[in-house]
């Protein structure tokens, strides 16, 4: 696999479909936004203190609390959010998951998870995807 010389990351999780890691702070682009086009949407949320929630045959997810640019906490994010990356063959269905998951909201669909933003590359591995998603609901304990 190929890795891109970013900063040097703070976590790491392996899978037999391959390695997942973050950097803290870790920036999102576009949360929010209503378009597809990462470059041309919305500005960078950054996000932190990431938690394993599980894996399948797309991807793994974790859930993330949101931070400051500079790792701080932010006050002007409420709750967590859900960050689900991609593994290298299942990229498509993750992209199409998010797509899916608009347009049921745009229809008005209730209870169903959010995707709060566009698909962003995941910045270690050429071929996967991220998408970002709410609620992130809390497992009792």
């Amino acid at each position: 696999p190929f890795f891109l010389a970013v900063e040097e990351p703070k976590y790491f999780w392996n899978f037999p479909n391959g390695g997942v890691q973050f950097e803290d702070p870790f920036p999102f682009l576009g949360i929010g936004s209503d378009t597809e086009n990462v470059e041309n949407n919305g500005q960078l949320s950054y996000f932190g203190d990431p938690v394993f929630l599980g894996s399948g045959g797309s991807g793994a997810v974790f859930s993330f609390s949101p931070k400051s640019a500079s790792g701080g906490s932010d006050s002007d994010m409420n709750g967590k959010v859900a960050i689900k990356v991609s593994w290298k063959r299942s990229r498509s269905t993750v992209e199409k998951e998010c797509q899916i998951l608009r347009t049921l909201e745009k229809s008005g669909v209730p209870h169903v998870e959010k995707c709060i933003g566009p698909p962003n590359e995941y910045r270690y591995e050429d071929g996967r995807v991220m998408i970002a998603l709410t609620p992130v609901v809390e497992s009792p304990r």
